[in-house]
Parts: C-alpha cells; sequence; structure tokens
C-alpha cells in the first residue's frame, strides 16, 4: 500500500512539473501577443492594398457587363434567326436608363436624365421603371424576344449594375432597321478599359456587340477618359477626350476635307449639324480652327476646352508613371512624346487598341510610341505629339485669359522667336518667367530634364516682353517635329484668331 502510494505520488509530482513546463513553454507574454495582433494588421492592410477591393468591385461589375452584352447579342441572334425582322427604329438610342417621370408603356426622349447633347437627327429613347426590363418589347429594348418560337432567351432584359449617367455607365442599343449594336457605354476598371478596342467597335473604353459596331453616335463618355485632379492646378477629377477631337458625320468620323497633312480643315467646312465632334480614333483630327471656334465646338456638347491647368494635371501625372519612360523608371530615358518625326509626313489616325501605340508609325521602338498611361492606368493618345492643341490660359483652372501675354525671356536674349528648354542644362534656356507664363502653370516638376528627355520645349520670343499673342498651343509639335515635342512643350506665338494646319484641340468635362 505504501509503495502504490508513494509511486501514484512521484506520477503526479512528474505530471505537475511536466504540466508545468509545457505552461510555461506554451503560454504568451501580453507583449508577445500585441506583436503577433500587429504583424497580422500589417499583413492584413497589405493584402487589402494588393486586391485592391476597389478595383475587384469594379472589374466584377465590368465582368458582369460583358456578360450581359454578349447575352443580349446572341438573344438578338435568336430573335433574327427565327425569321423576325422588327429590331426598333433608326436614329434612336435605346437606353437601359428609367424615365422616373413615365408610367405603364409609355416612352420618353429622357430629357430629365441629363444625358449627353446627341446629334442632329437623333433621339434617345426611355421606358418606365416598371417596364425597363420587359422582354416583350415594351422593356428598354424594343424587341419582342417572347415572340421567338422557341421561347424567350432572356426571362428579363439585362440593365447595367451602375445604371447611371452620373458616372455614364448604362447600357445602349441603336439599329438602322436591318442591323444592330448593343453597348456597354463606359467599364470602369484597367483590366477591362481596352475591351471595346479588343471587340473592333468605334470605341476603346466602351464594350459594343451586334451586327454593325459603326451604328451608335460617338457621344460622351465614349472614348473619353477620367483623370485624378490636382490641387496644385485647382483641378478636381476631369473627363478628357482621348484622342485628338474629330468631326463626325452620324457615327462615322471624318477625312475629308483635307487640310492637309491629313488633317481636318474646318475653315472650309465648319464641324456644326448635321455633324458634331466627337473623341474617335479614326478621322483626321481638326484642324485650321480659331481658339474661339474650339471654345464654342467644345460647348455645343456640354464640356469646355481643356484647360491649361488640367493640360499639366495630366502632364504632371503621366511624368510621374514609370512605364512612360523608356527607362523603365521616373526620369530614367526619357517620356515617350508621339509622332514628331516626320516619318510619315502626316498626322496619324489612332487605333482603338491600346496595346498599339505605335499604330501608323514606322520607328516602332523609340520615342514615337504615341501612348501614355495615367496613375488610374487610363490610356490618352497623342498628347505630347501627332498635332498641336489648343487650351484655355487659365490659372488655378478659372477664366480663359486671352489678354496680351508678356513673354519669358532666354538665356541667349535673341531678338527671335525661339526654342528654349526649361533647365539650364542646354543653351538655350528659359532664364526668367512672368506673371502671365509662371514656371509653376507650364514648366515640368523636374527642370533637371531637359528636351533629351521628352519634356518638351518652350517656344518665346528670347528678349521676352510683349510681341502681341495670347494664347497657349500645347502638346509638343506636330508631325514634323523637333526637341521641343514632348507633353510639357508649349508655344507662345499664338493669337486669338490664328489658325493652321498643325493646331488643333480636345474638349474637358
Amino acid at each position: 500500500m505504501f509503495i502504490f502510494r508513494f509511486k501514484s505520488a512521484l506520477k503526479n509530482n512528474v505530471f505537475r512539473q511536466t504540466q508545468a513546463k509545457l505552461n510555461e513553454q506554451s503560454s504568451f507574454t501580453l507583449i508577445e501577443l500585441l506583436i503577433v495582433i500587429a504583424v497580422i494588421g500589417i499583413l492584413a492592410a497589405a493584402v487589402v492594398l494588393v486586391l485592391n477591393p476597389g478595383q475587384l468591385l469594379a472589374q466584377a461589375r465590368d465582368g458582369t457587363r460583358v456578360q450581359d452584352i454578349a447575352t443580349i447579342n446572341s438573344a438578338l441572334g435568336d430573335y433574327l434567326a427565327d425569321g423576325n425582322t422588327s429590331l426598333g427604329t433608326a436614329d434612336i438610342v435605346y437606353v437601359s436608363l428609367p424615365d422616373p417621370t413615365l408610367t405603364g408603356n409609355q416612352t420618353s426622349t429622357c430629357s430629365s436624365l441629363g444625358l449627353p447633347a446627341l446629334p442632329s437627327g437623333w433621339n434617345y429613347q426611355c421606358v418606365s421603371a416598371s417596364n425597363l426590363e420587359k422582354n416583350n418589347g415594351f422593356g428598354w429594348i424594343p424587341v419582342n424576344f417572347a415572340s421567338i418560337t422557341s421561347g424567350s432567351p432572356l426571362p428579363t432584359v439585362p440593365v447595367d449594375p451602375v445604371n447611371t449617367t452620373t458616372t455614364g455607365n448604362y447600357y445602349e442599343y441603336v439599329t438602322n432597321g436591318s442591323n444592330y449594336e448593343v453597348m456597354a457605354v463606359a467599364m470602369e476598371s484597367a483590366k477591362y478599359m481596352d475591351v471595346g478596342g479588343q471587340a473592333g467597335g468605334d470605341s476603346a473604353t466602351s464594350y459594343s456587340l451586334g451586327t454593325n459596331l459603326a451604328l451608335a453616335p460617338l457621344t460622351f463618355p465614349m472614348n473619353w477618359i477620367q483623370v485624378p485632379g490636382n490641387s496644385a492646378f485647382g483641378t478636381p477629377s476631369f473627363w478628357v477626350m482621348k484622342y485628338d477631337a474629330k468631326c463626325v458625320s452620324g457615327s462615322a468620323p471624318l477625312t475629308l476635307p483635307n487640310a492637309g497633312n491629313d488633317t481636318y480643315d474646318n475653315s472650309s467646312q465648319p464641324c456644326i449639324s448635321p455633324y458634331y465632334i466627337a473623341s474617335a480614333p479614326k478621322g483626321y483630327p481638326i484642324t485650321d480652327i480659331t481658339h474661339t471656334d474650339a471654345l464654342s465646338y467644345c460647348s455645343s456638347i456640354g464640356a469646355h476646352l481643356m484647360t491649361n491647368d488640367e493640360w499639366m494635371t495630366i502632364a504632371d501625372n503621366v511624368a510621374g508613371v514609370s512605364s512612360n519612360w523608356s527607362g523603365g523608371s521616373v526620369g530614367n530615358g526619357y517620356i515617350y512624346s508621339g509622332h514628331n518625326d516626320g516619318v510619315p509626313s502626316n498626322a496619324l489616325e489612332a487605333s482603338s487598341n491600346d496595346n498599339s501605340g505605335y499604330y501608323g508609325e514606322t520607328n516602332t521602338g523609340g520615342n514615337q510610341r504615341r501612348t501614355l498611361t495615367l496613375a488610374n492606368n487610363q490610356v490618352i493618345w497623342d498628347i505630347a505629339g501627332n498635332v498641336w492643341q489648343h487650351v484655355q490660359r487659365s490659372t488655378n483652372d478659372t477664366g480663359d485669359n486671352i489678354n496680351t501675354m508678356t513673354l519669358p525671356t532666354c538665356s541667349n536674349a535673341s531678338s527671335s522667336w525661339e526654342l528654349c528648354d526649361y533647365g539650364n542644362s542646354t543653351s538655350p534656356y528659359v532664364s526668367s518667367y512672368t506673371s502671365d507664363a509662371a514656371q509653376s502653370e507650364i514648366a515640368p516638376p523636374n527642370l533637371s530634364w531637359n528636351f533629351n528627355q521628352g519634356v518638351g520645349q518652350m517656344l518665346t520670343y528670347g528678349t521676352g516682353g510683349t510681341q502681341g499673342t495670347n494664347i497657349f498651343v500645347r502638346g509638343g509639335d506636330y508631325w514634323d517635329g523637333s526637341s521641343q515635342t514632348g507633353v510639357f512643350a508649349i508655344r507662345l506665338d499664338w493669337g486669338n484668331g490664328y489658325t493652321g494646319i498643325t493646331v488643333g484641340f480636345r474638349c474637358a468635362k
């Protein structure tokens, strides 16, 4: 009995000692727990940053849009294959937005929804909220899918996941009576931003399918991109034309009349009704246009001529993106400056595919790349070459100063118009700025960058002073350009009534 109790006590003692050691080895102090929690928090934050939930949600919505358009297109194919022919009325843009003023089977021209202006002869059509997704011809698409012999492939007609004019996210349907085009007007995510170009439509920022992908008129926000604002220039987030402004007839960007060197001659055929201006990859850039007419054209589509501060917002943004530099990092090599080598010796049409940045070029490995990418992954074409651009001479993004300018001087003080570098590493360079052309409103953020790095130069009168000019023209040189070409390039020799086949414009809103 004694031996048993001794063994039992010994066993219990050994157990307690072992348990104590295990507890000692496995327990955490408060500091250790806090460290672990902090590490987990850091890792969680890193995962959130890498995954970017905002972009993931946008990608999911864009995926839905691509699937919806494909589903509608397939249903329309079934409808036609069944022998049906009633596709709707020509010159009407049917939209997936309900008109809250309507009930039942009523329709309207959507006048209360703030949709962008359509070209002459076109109208919108909206239906009531209760009818919006109906598949019997009373929905937003005026096609009776329910009449298909085998039954409707669409229980309801899809609408955009966001479906609002505020962001431009809604669907459109257009027909000429025998062909059709159905479109997601705007994509949101970087991943899907170029699907429009890949699908073969007229828009790089929309996604469309159908039997004729050139039916829909090119209205905002098709082929417009969103630019993050910059408080240094007084700019909130804004939209800008992805391409040089073109003149369009119906849905076809024009190449005639040719002002020479493949530019559109606005002086011989103004771009007014039945024509309209639009952002489009094809067609010739509008040139031979005064500053006043450029202002008017942008106003006619509910936009405004791009301001200098908006220009600087874009230039400053793209200069900070590594992929825009030939060396792969900011300040390394040169910023791509677009078509300016005179080969071919004319302006170039663009591509709807952003992966074709050397479209139309013969020099396909150097600084002639025509695309620049913003920090939000939006791509803009020909902002640093092809044709010059009128901009409003704004300060802190207000007004359009058209008073005669006092010009900056060059280091050589020559009594002639001179190309001057922004920094002092090369000569001649800008030796003093003025309040009319301030360094902060014109120059690149790093004055050590020179023309060899693709930022461009300033064209000013060497001795400065007043030379009777009052307009900013930006965007680098034209197709036969020089070292002046670059996203920060500016010429100060332009007047309010001047025109030329090398100067165009683009709008913002």
